[in-house]
């Protein structure tokens, strides 16, 4: 698993070295990424990219059920690293129905034999992969996309700037990872809830960090984002029940204003006996900042792991929810 984590260079160079190859034509008014667990992230990072520099709003779509408004206009894009997933292949079958034509972004699966079938766009992403750990082939991939056709979020060169820190900040990334670690181990030990805390716009980071400590590290995270934190969370903490904590604080230390959201989110954790570590997030552009944040959690979380001598890979639950995802939907298994 960790060393998956560290080829993550290598998986986003090859979708950049081959920028362009695909790109649909159209006039749409929106994007809507369609995608669950670690594939739906994708949906989340690109929505919050766009809305710093994209030309087109995006939406995400974390579910089996695609929005009314979804029409010719949307540019669907269904993301599933297995092509397997049954919600995503419901929502997919749904915009079929309604005449539409989504991209189908897959490692193979159901999701491609739809695509042949349907005369879809297909981007296939390498195989042999966790889903969690593929983020830079599907996240690339579909800002390439986006790039080709005329709806660019992020421009090949800006792509290929954040593979380079990535290559660069990997060695000095794994320090910060080893302290980070066994602050949260220590912390299991004292029965700490562990919480992810940060800023906007950097919410889509901090759910991408909860995701990884729940799957490879099988625990459970809250998160906690400022400002909104500050009007209702906050409160909780005035007549609190005996819990520790251990606060992973999340920090653009370009952003004056999140900068001081979180110190003081610091200064209310650390009245109630928490232990906090602040993971200040390195590179120029959003994009970079990201990748360097979900690369530094994603090893914190394999590594945490390990220490709890658990298989990372290994998603129990999730597999006993699949097992029965087509009788809980009402539809046969196909």
């Amino acid at each position: 698993m960790i060393d998956m984590y560290l080829k993550w260079p290598l998986q986003a160079r090859s979708v950049v070295e081959n920028w362009g190859k695909y790109r649909v034509s159209g006039d749409f008014n929106e994007v809507v990424i369609v995608g669950m667990g670690g594939s739906g992230i994708v949906g989340d990072y690109i929505q919050v990219l766009s809305a710093s520099t994209g030309s087109l709003p995006v939406y995400v779509v974390k579910s089996h059920l695609l929005p009314g408004f979804i029409d010719e206009k949307s540019l669907l894009i269904a993301v599933s690293y297995s092509g397997n997933t049954l919600e995503t292949l419901l929502a997919v079958e749904n915009a079929i129905s309604r005449g539409l034509k989504p991209v189908i972004v897959s490692s193979g699966g159901l999701l491609r034999s739809k695509a042949e079938k349907h005369g879809l766009l297909y981007i296939p992403l390498p195989q042999g992969l966790l889903p969690r750990v593929s983020l830079p082939s599907m996240l690339y991939s579909i800002l390439a996309l986006l790039d080709s056709s005329g709806y660019s979020i992020v421009t090949s060169s800006e792509a290929r700037d954040s593979v380079v820190l990535m290559e660069r900040e990997i060695n000095s990334g794994l320090s910060v990872v080893d302290e980070l670690t066994k602050l949260l181990y220590r912390g299991l030990f004292e029965n700490r809830l562990i919480i992810i805390a940060t800023h906007t716009p950097l919410e889509a980071l901090a759910l991408r960090g909860k995701n990884e400590f729940n799957e490879n590290s099988k625990i459970i995270v809250k998160v906690d984002v400022a400002p909104e934190w500050m009007h209702n969370d906050i409160v909780g903490y005035e007549a609190l029940v005996s819990l520790k904590y251990s606060v992973v604080e999340i920090v653009d230390p370009g952003d004056t204003v999140g900068v001081k959201l979180v110190k003081f989110m610091d200064e209310v954790y650390r009245q109630h006996d928490s232990e906090t570590y602040t993971l200040y997030l390195n590179g120029e552009t959003l994009l970079e900042k990201l990748l360097y944040g979900s690369l530094i959690l994603g090893l914190a979380g394999a590594k945490l792991a390990a220490l709890r001598g658990i298989d990372p890979a290994e998603t129990r639950s999730i597999v006993q929810y699949k097992k029965q995802a087509y009788t809980i939907f009402g539809i046969e298994n196909k």
